[in-house]
């Protein structure tokens, strides 16, 4: 039968040093894993190592061979993320020891859900000691995802149950779910090197979507791009991978020193890297003793390692065994997604604490132990799709969701995205604020923002009781750095088609104001239109106008632009101040002239006025706007309103 990966299955190995894991992986492959001199000189595995395994019902499965020296268990961590399965090695005269104890935990906080166990060396040891190997390793396994999964003696010397070995192994890799490949396109990097002829190389266990030959990528946390010159899956030219697979890239356009274990490969734009993340993290029983608030740990997710703070929400500290909700906060940027599973290790000793599972990857800031924050952590880790992604909109506030967005945080299909996103429009529960970006917002944050506009405008309403309103733009500036224009626009929008606001030009208002003037304006009002009809058309400054009532020119500007904006009074560009009905005086007696003459010039409004052409020009000026003539040359003509 011909080998076949189309179900993708990747098996991992896990166990103390020394227990024959490499030695085995190379008996069943036929694959030394041990690439590097040091490890060939020292006898031990240090870097992670890759095999392919060819099963007895056609199915090909990859091996991901670990280190098993507590020095580096940072790396078989590495190895472990993605994994289907694993093959947890104890060596049968040496039993169960500590590194196998902490793989197991490792295996268990990474959410591995099955695998077997190999008896390894049996052939040095008897069939008593071999049977009390059994019982000290089943005794492991009691309570653990292990417990009552196969146990296969094997010598990698004799070939002793290597065959039943990969008869228990095909079983196995027949039960793992397919894993599907319209997800969120994510690889994350256990291995770099530049292959001759090739350029860039790196490996990696794809642990969601799918990656074509051809395709542009970029890394994270970096944010370097590349093109895909080439895809290979155990050796083999392919022209796409997919979720569960062991991957080669070979990328175009980046350096090998750009890269490192540790990054992650996504597609440009379809996921951003964090410095904190919300978190369900459990301690394990044999933590020792408690985590407290505030303790500085390392982070592992993916195949990146980075320092944290882990910020308790719902207590002082966590006990050994215990669950709970926290904050983890970096110096340094990192790649997750909800739906990750992680680990905590101490600094020194170094040892594995805990681990859990990342809820939100883009949280904000919290401060203090507050219960709404845990209960809404909960709809994240636990509701259904509809219920997280109102909760994922509620928690975003006015940064809000697009689709792409959206599929990284409910852990869904691009499609399943947008049909999430639609019904929760239909539902009410969201709006979309942006059509050309798709980006949604919680109905709950838009009504906030409403109100905000309206308390706004009714503050500067308040304070500035004789202008008609507030320029859009400053009304925009007033709002946060991080709410966006298009959002403060599409809350307007929503206002005057409520009737609540409405917008005269660049002025918006509240639909409720009207301009009114104080008992001491009133006084002022009288005044300043008595002084504009008296000039005539001579009209008066702004200066003018306070000194012939008394007034400093600031006190009356408000004043005076309400009678603008009431119509009684014209400004020009020269700021001359023209009472109406000198105006229109001024416009029955040219509309006379224009029968009479056909044309007009400078000295026929001289004449008509009695002004220097200081004032002349103005009110020319101010015929031409209203449409009252039309210049031709240095003469004017009747206008649409003067022959109307």
């Amino acid at each position: 039968m011909t080998p076949t990966d189309s179900r993708p299955v990747t098996l991992g190995t896990a166990g103390h040093i020394d227990h024959g894991k490499t030695s085995l992986v190379k008996t069943l492959t036929g694959t030394d894993t041990d690439r590097l001199r040091e490890e060939k000189e020292r006898g031990i595995t240090i870097e992670l190592g890759f095999a392919r395994l060819d099963l007895p019902s056609g199915l090909r499965m990859s091996i991901v061979d670990v280190p098993g020296h507590e020095r580096f268990v940072k790396n078989m961590v590495a190895g472990a993320a993605g994994i289907d399965l694993v093959l947890l090695a104890v060596a049968a005269d040496e039993g169960v020891m500590p590194q196998t104890r902490e793989h197991l935990e490792i295996c268990t906080l990474l959410g591995v859900k099955a695998g077997l166990v190999a008896l390894t060396k049996s052939d040095l040891v008897d069939p008593d000691f071999l049977e009390l190997a059994r019982e000290d390793v089943a005794s492991l396994l009691e309570g653990t995802f292990l417990e009552g999964a196969p146990l296969v003696p094997v010598s990698a010397t004799t070939g002793a149950g290597i065959e039943e070995l990969k008869t228990e192994l095909d079983a196995l890799a027949r039960e793992v779910p397919a894993r599907g490949s319209k997800g969120l396109f994510r690889l994350p990097v256990d291995r770099v090197f530049t292959m001759r002829g090739f350029g860039t190389v790196v490996t990696g266990t794809l642990i969601s979507g799918a990656v074509r030959k051809g395709d542009d990528v970029s890394t994270l946390p970096g944010g370097v791009t590349a093109k895909v010159r080439g895809v290979q899956i155990h050796g083999e030219a392919r022209d796409r991978a997919v979720a569960g697979q062991r991957v080669a890239l070979n990328l175009a356009g980046v350096d090998v020193s750009d890269l490192a274990r540790g990054d992650t490969v996504i597609h440009p734009g379809a996921l951003a890297p964090t410095r904190m993340a919300d978190v369900r993290v459990e301690l394990l029983p044999s933590a020792g003793k408690p985590l407290k608030d505030r303790a500085r740990v390392r982070l592992h997710v993916g195949t990146q390692e980075v320092p944290v703070v882990v910020a308790l929400l719902d207590r002082d500290e966590l006990g050994p065994g215990e669950a709970g909700w926290a904050q983890v906060r970096s110096p340094e940027w990192f790649c997750a997604c909800p739906a990750d599973r992680f680990v905590l290790r101490a600094f020194s000793p170094a040892r594995t604490l805990g681990g859990g599972v990342v809820v939100d990857h883009h949280p904000k800031r919290h401060r203090g132990k507050r219960s709404e924050v845990t209960e809404r952590l909960a709809v994240l880790l636990e509701g259904e799709p509809g219920e997280r992604l109102a909760a994922f909109l509620e928690v975003r506030g006015v940064q809000g969701l697009d689709p792409r967005q959206t599929q990284a945080a409910v852990g869904v299909t691009l499609d399943q995205a947008r049909t999430l996103l639609q019904a929760a429009v239909r539902s009410g529960a969201a709006l979309v604020t942006d059509r050309k970006a798709q980006r949604h917002h919680h109905a709950d944050v838009v009504s906030g923002l409403e109100d905000e506009a309206l308390a706004l405008l009714g503050r500067f309403h308040e304070a500035n009781p004789l202008k008609r309103g507030l320029g859009v733009e400053e009304l925009r500036t007033k709002f946060p750095r991080y709410v966006s224009p298009r959002l403060v626009e599409f809350v307007l929008q929503r206002l005057v088609e409520q009737g609540q606001v409405a917008v005269d030009g660049e002025v918006v208002r509240r639909a409720d104001f009207t301009l009114r003037l104080s008992a001491d304006d009133e006084d002022v009002r009288r005044g300043i239109l008595e002084a504009a009809r008296a000039r005539g058309y001579q009209a008066p400054t702004a200066e003018e106008v306070a000194a012939a009532i008394g007034q400093d020119a600031p006190a009356v500007e408000p004043v005076l632009q309400f009678l603008v904006t009431d119509g009684a009074l014209v400004r020009t560009k020269e700021g001359y101040f023209f009472a109406r009905e000198t105006l229109e005086d001024l416009v029955r007696r040219v509309v006379v002239l224009l029968d009479e003459k056909g044309a007009i010039g400078v000295a026929d409004i001289k004449g008509l006025t009695g002004t220097t052409r200081k004032y002349t020009i103005p009110l020319l000026e101010y015929l031409d706007t209203t449409r009252v003539t039309v210049r031709k040359g240095d003469l004017r003509v009747a206008g649409p309103r003067a022959r109307s």
